[in-house]
């Protein structure tokens, strides 16, 4: 995000208002954007802020930071920086420039409140309380071996288990025999017409369907085929038959669980978003680049004036294990960060150490001891600690600097130890 350009989304609350027209008789009118709703007309018009003075708290300004920061650590943004005016409740929210942007976006707009309703009626039958989780799984369509179904898995709590159960025996396919009293007569060359088919005809699908929604919107339409006693619903959403648009529709439906997981948030958000510009500019990077790089040409040059041959050497080999280690970290997909450069600089550093006592100790004796890779090894060990738990992070930048850590302590001895070593050791025999 340092050496890309950026998007800044930035949230504030809603705070429109809601009109409601009413005519002479007392009956909501919608408006349709040409009459006059005037006292005069016969209207009257009532304004309803959407929200009070007192929802407007620094409590449930952090509240929606917090639910916003869960998000966006569910939903695998590894890189970002969220910041917050606790006075009006702005939230502000930088993230690298790229295709998920306006998807991000969606789902920090979303409200989180998931419903169960009845499809007709729109009754409420399970809401948000009732509900404990949601996670992605898949399995194999029934009607089509050859697609897999991406299913939203919803876990309910006690309340939720229980009132599942008892919809799960109402919203049921159901046919019943029509009631009609009228006899109306065949005609003679319909005598012949198959029975069942006329069953059919006298049979009324009474299928009640639940629809599941998120803010409104249904994300799927079903009834019941047995009795819900487990307290987990499977909520059919989508279906892919390649892995490319597999791994696509996962991660959306992730997304969507990862919105019902982080809960509802306490105010509505509008956001907005704008692009900017590159912390670290060329010129800035040069400098980054050209200072340390100066000081480990002294340290190299000292080298040479110390060690001769065997300095020279030496210095060319430190060269080979600096390119081996952005090898690794290129070949290993690390993303590449300030902190990830300050990491490869560090162990170009323990890299001079370690090469400075090899030097040093064949100087002495024509062979290098292990001990001596023993001691180095075991001085360094809270740096090898570090590397590993800080690789393991999900931040970006903590991770590109401990997965750097974690390739410079592997080079570090694989290369020393198979090429520096062999080499110097020739030398000097």
């Amino acid at each position: 995000m340092h050496f890309t350009d950026k998007v800044v989304i930035t949230g504030n609350v809603k705070k429109d208002e809601e009109k409601t027209i009413y005519d002479s008789e007392g009956n909501i009118v919608e408006d349709d954007g040409e009459t006059e709703y005037t006292e005069e007309n016969g209207y009257k018009v009532e304004t309803t802020k959407l929200y009070n003075e007192e929802d407007l708290t620094q409590s449930n300004y952090n509240k929606t930071k917090k639910i916003i920061e869960k998000r966006l650590k569910n939903m695998g943004i590894g890189e970002y920086k969220i910041e917050q005016n606790k006075e009006t409740g702005e939230i502000k929210i930088t993230l690298q420039d790229s295709d998920e942007v306006h998807e991000i976006e969606e789902h920090m707009e979303q409200k989180g409140e998931f419903t169960i309703i009845d499809k007709d009626t729109e009754e409420v039958l399970i809401s948000r309380d009732q509900v404990k989780s949601a996670k992605v799984v898949y399995g194999t369509s029934q009607t089509d071996t050859s697609a897999t179904v991406i299913y939203l898995q919803v876990n309910f709590n006690k309340e939720g288990a229980k009132k599942l159960e008892e919809i799960s025996q109402i919203y049921v396919k159901t046919e019943e025999e029509k009631e009609d009293n009228e006899e109306v007569a065949a005609e003679p060359e319909e005598e012949t017409k198959n029975t069942e088919e006329v069953e059919e005809q006298e049979e009324k699908d009474n299928t009640k369907y639940i629809s599941v929604n998120l803010d409104g919107q249904a994300l799927s339409s079903t009834y019941f085929g047995e009795k819900m006693s487990t307290g987990v619903l499977y909520v059919p959403i989508t279906q892919a038959k390649d892995s490319e648009t597999l791994a696509k529709y996962v991660k959306e439906v992730n997304n969507v669980a990862t919105v019902v997981n982080t809960g509802v948030l306490p105010l509505d958000y509008e956001f907005s978003e704008e692009e900017v510009e590159a912390n670290v500019s060329t010129k800035n990077m040069i400098i980054g680049i050209a200072i340390p790089s100066t000081l480990l040409l002294v340290a190299c040059a000292y080298l040479i004036i110390k060690f001769k041959v065997k300095g020279l050497v030496d210095t060319l080999l430190q060269i080979g294990y600096i390119a081996l280690l952005l090898l690794a970290i290129r070949y290993t997909n690390v993303v590449m960060t300030i902190e990830g450069i300050v990491a490869i600089g560090i162990f170009a550093a323990i890299n001079y150490v370690f090469n400075f006592i090899m030097l040093k100790k064949l100087s002495e004796k024509s062979k290098l001891k292990w001990d001596t890779v023993g001691k180095f090894a075991l001085y360094t060990i809270p740096v090898y600690v570090i590397a590993v738990v800080l690789a393991f992070n999900k931040l970006t930048a903590v991770n590109s600097f401990g997965m750097s850590m974690v390739w410079g302590s592997f080079c570090l001895y694989i290369f020393n130890l198979t090429i520096t070593k062999a080499v110097l050791e020739m030398l000097s025999e």
